[in-house]
């Protein structure tokens, strides 16, 4: 099979054991390609100081170069390489690459702007493989802007059109679909949802392509459990787990079904996998530069609400990475790390009883979610907000935000919540007496109440002889059954 073929299939390993033993430039290119793709920057750079070509090609490849270093995180030779070429009377394949080259300099910068400001330069319409790639970049500017609506479309349009034999292209196409079902997984539009399932399993995946299947898999174990389908969002967790690419993937694989258990109400298998994924976590040396270290933020919200030490340690990992996320994940682009973040640490103040802390960090979560369209996150947020200050208007808040994932385990609790608070007898507690009335509900004794709340044990008994007095029973469990029975 030759490289070009290899190299639309997908199967870019075989394409640069193809292509080394060529000496046509534009096998040699091809190799240069595959190894940009395979994450392999500095060989490709090292393949591309051994072609000898003018011209076009020349500034196609010094575009390609220009690439690598911004990819491999070195901005100051991409810089200068770009610098240096200058604005030369080329034909649309390497003036489309060195747009292409500059788009990822601004996206490393941080402009949208400067983003689209480039790709408005080259018009690739006509040259499907070439606008597949034009499609893919401009929904890079969408997502650093914050408007993930319009990323969701460029990314449809992107993999609909590299479907087609005249863009055919597998790995583009991996990519894309992984990035939309990324995105139907926070953001509800009606059909997506179907679209991005469908584009997964039209990928004929690779060896090479492992990795992107991964994070795929797992991308729809999470947008399965949110429309309500927790046995498929099990099943495609459990893939995903089987092809975790290092150690680190896979405590974040047990980090994501701990979560998804508790998202199906399946609290001891959830608290089993919880305590495995954390033990597992402790264990690893954190050096990635990936997103993987998100998994922990997510360790640290379940942990919060079972094992206060454990997610004060979980915490303490985190900060301690000592690697910077590389340069061209979004993660690194945008605000909604800091949001993951601060919702992390707010739930963890939360249950370490700093009030004050917990809403001022929480609200910066929120505040974030809501403005990028991350429903159900923001949705979570203002629930927890809810529980923290007692305040009804978060729980509006919460309601709005949902109305996306009606059938998602956030939007079961907020429906629970409301409930509690329309029950007259509820709605006749003080915050502090509303407090312990959920502890009283979860089990917890008196004593556990005053540890969790930051209470002396005379304060607690007064405010639960108080719940008991509004609900009218004498007993705990006589208050638990009447609590059940209203919802």
């Amino acid at each position: 099979m030759k490289p070009r073929e290899l190299f639309c299939r997908g199967e870019l390993s075989a394409c640069v054991r193809a292509a080394a033993s060529s000496s046509a430039p534009s096998e040699r290119i091809l190799e240069a390609y595959a190894l940009e793709r395979l994450g392999r920057y500095r060989e490709a750079i090292l393949a591309i100081s051994k072609i000898n070509v003018a011209g076009d090609e020349r500034i196609h490849l010094q575009a390609l170069e220009a690439e690598c270093h911004l990819f491999d995180g070195d901005l100051g030779t991409g810089r200068r390489l770009l610098d240096a070429i200058g604005d030369p009377a080329v034909g649309i394949e390497a003036r489309f690459e060195l747009a292409y080259a500059r788009m990822l300099l601004a996206w490393v910068e941080g402009s949208a702007d400067g983003m689209d400001a480039v790709l408005s330069t080259v018009d690739v319409r006509k040259v499907p493989r070439l606008h597949a790639r034009w499609l893919f970049g401009s929904s890079w500017a969408a997502a650093l802007r914050g408007d993930y609506q319009q990323q969701l479309t460029l990314l449809e349009d992107a993999v609909r059109l590299l479907q087609t034999p005249a863009a055919y292209d597998v790995t583009l196409l991996a990519t894309a679909t992984r990035c939309l079902v990324h995105l139907v997984r926070e953001v509800a539009s009606p059909g997506s949802f179907e679209f991005a399932v469908a584009a997964a399993h039209s990928v004929p995946w690779t060896q090479d392509l492992e990795r992107e299947r991964f994070l795929t898999f797992r991308g729809l174990a999470w947008a399965y459990a949110l429309r309500g389908s927790h046995e498929t969002a099990l099943r495609y967790a459990c893939s995903a787990r089987d092809i975790a690419p290092s150690r680190m993937w896979v405590a974040a694989c047990y980090a994501d079904q701990a979560y998804l258990a508790r998202m199906a109400r399946e609290d001891s298998s959830s608290n089993g996998l919880l305590r495995h994924a954390i033990s597992c976590a402790k264990e690893i040396e954190w050096i990635s530069p990936g997103e993987e270290r998100v998994a922990i933020l997510n360790l640290v919200e379940l942990a919060a609400d079972r094992d206060l030490e454990d997610a004060k340690r979980l915490l303490e990992i985190y900060d301690g990475i000592a690697v910077g996320l590389a340069p061209h994940l979004a993660l690194a682009r945008d605000q909604r790390l800091y949001a993951m973040e601060a919702y992390a640490r707010g739930t963890l103040l939360a249950a370490s009883g700093d009030r004050a802390g917990a809403i001022e960090l929480l609200q910066t979560s929120y505040s974030i979610f809501s403005s990028i369209g991350y429903a159900w996150r923001a949705a979570a947020t203002a629930l927890r907000l809810n529980a923290v200050t007692e305040e009804i208007a978060w729980l509006r808040r919460a309601a709005d935000a949902v109305q996306g994932f009606p059938e998602s385990s956030v939007a079961g609790e907020i429906r629970k919540t409301a409930a509690g608070v329309s029950d007259p007898r509820a709605a006749s507690l003080t915050p502090a007496q509303r407090r312990v009335y959920r502890l009283i509900c979860q089990g917890l004794p008196d004593k556990e109440i005053a540890a969790a709340l930051r209470l002396s044990p005379e304060t607690v008994k007064n405010h639960a002889a108080r719940v008991r007095g509004a609900f009218g029973v004498r007993s705990r469990a006589a208050l638990i059954a009447a609590a059940r029975n209203a919802g």
